[in-house]
């Protein structure tokens, strides 16, 4: 198995002079992947302006930014696909890696959401992608984003059309034919987004040792005689916790000091989300302008959206009534995949995650969590 290198429309003016809710999937993380920012109606505007946009899945006329048929209202059920990406701004020559791949699902009612994880190992079938020339095959998903982010011509490695890729690979194996908006997170961008709202409160459900940062944020230095890294370790304690942003993303890319290794990873990045939209859904950002201007800035850095010609008013429009209470996050199980030797190849889901997906597609998901409670991740 190949192992990869790891138009805007301007919104409409909002009607309503009261408050409400501007809800943008930004995260990221995790991871990861989709986090709510409250704005008021005076800065709808400024918002949607500082989050970049780009065609996340081929579909949309460069520069048009109008979709087939962008005018219909949301009404439900909303799919939303999350990346994150761990390429530093300096780094534009580094390939684009899904470290991160998360659903966001919305049920027709829009009076919840459910955040669903993909394992980064997961054996899927990637399509053949015209765009940056690859043929297509089986591979961890991943992967996808890698083979797409490579444009024959282009200077750099596009995390645009690796995007565009990875969205098709996750259509064809989880069956929802269309996402209505996608987001690609840069993790380095969510650590100063959650610096931004004043940290996040989190619930550590065990004992984790970093693997990458000191007990004071620096770097661990790489170790002289061998892989890794070596020196004092930061650690995340057990009970909760506030977090600032570099302790926020360090505590949630972890997965070697965990029992249950990338699925607990995967659990700690869907909290960080729902801790990231809690606390900006319960702070007065409006009252507060210095910390407005900071959140819409770190936000432009920590995001890319891709909305099928659609403005965030449409999105904030249809999701107004969610609260971080609302969002359940689901744990899709796997097992792992051995070559006839024992070497680990990746993950498969089991028929438990097939057939949480089977009633997503179906619009049965809120009975189906009814009879399987124990896939609800009830951390905060």
């Amino acid at each position: 198995m190949t192992q990869p290198d790891r138009s805007r429309a301007r919104p409409a003016r909002l009607s309503r002079p009261e408050r409400l809710a501007l809800l943008a999937v930004l995260v990221g993380l995790l991871l990861a992947g989709g986090a709510v920012v409250v704005l008021s109606r005076t800065v709808a505007d400024r918002y949607a302006a500082a989050v970049p946009t780009a065609d996340l899945f081929g579909d949309v006329g460069v520069g048009t930014g109008v979709d087939s048929a962008p005018d219909d209202r949301l009404t439900g059920p909303v799919n939303l696909l999350v990346a994150g990406i761990d390429r530093p701004t300096d780094q534009p020559e580094k390939v684009p890696r899904a470290d991160t791949v998360l659903l966001v699902h919305v049920p027709s009612g829009l009076s919840r959401a459910y955040l669903i994880s993909l394992p980064r190992d997961l054996l899927v079938d990637v399509p053949a992608f015209g765009v940056s020339g690859h043929p297509g095959g089986v591979d961890r998903i991943n992967a996808a984003m890698a083979y797409g982010s490579r444009v024959p011509g282009a200077e750099h490695p596009d995390p645009v059309t690796g995007f565009q890729l990875l969205a098709a690979t996750v259509s064809a194996r989880t069956g929802i034919d269309r996402f209505d908006a996608g987001v690609i997170v840069n993790f380095a961008g969510l650590e100063r987004l959650v610096d931004a709202v004043g940290g996040v409160r989190m619930t550590i459900d065990v004992d984790v040792r970093s693997a990458h940062r000191q007990p004071d944020g620096r770097l661990r230095p790489g170790n002289p005689d061998g892989p890794g890294y070596v020196g004092p370790q930061a650690e995340y304690k057990q009970g909760e916790q506030r977090l600032n942003g570099w302790q926020a993303l360090d505590y949630v890319r972890q997965r070697e000091s965990l029992p249950d290794g990338d699925y607990g990873r995967q659990r700690h990045q869907r909290q960080l989300v729902r801790a990231l939209a809690e606390q900006v859904i319960t702070r007065d950002l409006i009252t507060e302008p210095g910390r407005l201007t900071a959140v819409l800035e770190a936000a432009g850095e920590a995001v890319v959206v891709g909305t099928r010609g659609r403005s965030l008013v449409d999105f904030a429009l249809a999701l107004r009534q969610l609260r971080a209470d609302d969002i359940v996050m689901l744990d899709l199980p796997g097992v792992a995949v051995t070559d006839p030797g024992g070497g680990y190849q990746g993950e498969r889901f089991t028929d438990d995650a097939d057939e949480c997906l089977a009633a997503l597609r179906a619009g049965t998901l809120d009975q189906f969590v009814l009879t399987r409670p124990e896939l609800v991740n009830r951390e905060k």
